[in-house]
């Protein structure tokens, strides 16, 4: 057994060969950017690779190589079912409702005209989003049919930047004030918005479609569950302050008293509807009716500096109050597949 890892320090890369050097497990470091990845591959039985939305080389090709591997019978991690809806809120709109899952109803349109007609006819609030982006960004709350209107006009005109600098930059102060963001962090987020980043110059700007979602009302927080397998790290996160976001506002709890089974077996209920490796799924339950609604998903997720210190759940409700790194289940999963394979042939 050999397993391929694409490196990038700072991503899961860093864990995976800790895992496999600490397992004595066979490894070898690739480099999917280089065109002969096809060759540096051959002698492996699967490819890790942490691809992420903000590198535009990863949004141009990542989905692509890895679905040709797996079709090639190589393991891959995240395989296609697992990321093909990466970052695209359109696609993870159909497939939760072709697979019948309860998500926030949410309404794409691809002209001006039916945009405009769904504005007059529709209720309010709404919440405006991209297809893509995290930590809430291009994520705001329409209120009525004239700013519905506003954003559907700018969506079929110039469009929206990748990156919204001047919006970010006012996240960032509010977080700052709150206690919640650095002076650095503050000075970083200023500077780019007369030097956006990478992605925002080489890719153009999102246009041509719009998505609204309806608002589910809630108790001042949604969760986030973070799942491999039997596992999650289960945590709510906190609204922000005079908005009505908590992605990207850095205040959440890890406290047992806010999971319960329900909530656990609609996450888990979800990942596997979808045969997903990994997923990070935002969802919120309605302060009246005490539904929950699906927001939205990732295969990944950022990892905080005390991520694995609060403990873990299993899908059947039970909390383990020991160490882990959730890492660690993705590549034990790959290297499962791997045996499992060997077995069969």
């Amino acid at each position: 057994m050999k397993i391929g890892i694409h490196h990038r320090t700072g991503y899961y890369s860093d864990r995976w060969i800790r895992y496999c050097v600490e397992q004595g497990i066979d490894y070898k470091i690739v480099n999917c950017y280089e065109t002969n990845i096809i060759e540096q591959l051959k002698d492996c039985d699967a490819l890790l690779w942490h691809h992420m939305h903000v590198d535009y080389r990863d949004t141009l090709f990542a989905k692509q190589l890895l679905f040709s591997l797996q079709q090639a019978g190589k393991i891959v991690f995240p395989d296609f079912e697992t990321g093909w809806h990466f970052d695209d809120k359109l696609g993870q709109k159909y497939l939760f409702e072709a697979l019948g899952q309860k998500l926030a109803t949410t309404y794409a349109f691809y002209t001006k005209e039916e945009a405009f007609k769904w504005a007059l006819e529709t209720t309010y609030p709404k919440v405006f989003k991209l297809r893509c982006g995290a930590a809430s960004s291009h994520v705001h709350l329409i209120r009525n049919r004239r700013e519905a209107e506003h954003y559907i006009r700018r969506a079929f005109g110039r469009g929206f930047p990748q990156f919204d600098g001047p919006e970010n930059f006012k996240d960032k102060l509010k977080l700052f004030i709150d206690g919640k963001e650095s002076v650095r962090g503050v000075l970083g987020a200023f500077l780019r918005i007369f030097y956006p980043e990478e992605i925002g110059r080489r890719r153009g700007p999102e246009k041509s479609y719009v998505i609204f979602q309806d608002f589910i009302p809630n108790d001042g927080y949604d969760y986030r569950i973070e799942i491999v397998g039997d596992y999650c790290i289960a945590a709510v996160r906190m609204v922000r302050k005079n908005d009505f976001r908590a992605s990207g506002g850095h205040e959440g709890s890890f406290d047992k008293k806010y999971i319960t089974q329900d909530v656990l077996d609609f996450a888990f209920g979800v990942c596997d509807a979808m045969k997903s490796q990994s997923c990070a799924l935002d969802i919120v339950k309605h302060s009246t009716t005490g539904e929950l609604f699906l927001i939205e998903n990732s295969y990944c997720y950022g990892l905080y500096k005390d991520e694995f210190d609060h403990g873990f759940w299993d899908r059947w409700g039970n909390f383990h109050n020991k160490p882990f790194d959730s890492r660690d289940w993705m590549i034990e999963a790959v290297i499962e597949r791997i045996r499992e394979k060997n077995r069969q042939t």
